[in-house]
């Protein structure tokens, strides 16, 4: 038989630290990536090799993004199921006596 403890508050304010660190990483990557274009602009600009490294640096933040952005979806999860055990929780006490 399987047990189970789960605290709902520790659920919904992990899912709050998710979504600030996905924010923190964001504005990072932003971040870097105008260090990046700034570079290209002024300090490292040759006929082909500067354009290549904007153009791969971009690639790599486009995916970077993307992988970051799948935090919010594990902080959903956490909502929803912190939501969802707490109402069955909730449900099955009111049962009792019934």
């Amino acid at each position: 038989m399987a047990n189970l403890n789960v605290t709902y508050d520790q659920m919904t304010g992990a899912a709050t630290r998710l979504r600030a660190g996905q924010s923190d990483l964001e504005a990072k990557l932003n971040e870097l990536r105008s260090l990046v274009n700034q570079l290209v602009q002024d300090g490292f600009t040759t006929s082909r090799a500067s354009g290549a490294f904007e153009s791969s640096y971009e690639q790599f933040t486009t995916g970077a993004t993307r992988t970051v952005q799948g935090i919010d979806g594990m902080a959903q999860f956490l909502e929803k199921a912190a939501q969802a055990l707490q109402s069955t929780d909730e449900q099955l006490a009111s049962q009792i006596g019934n």
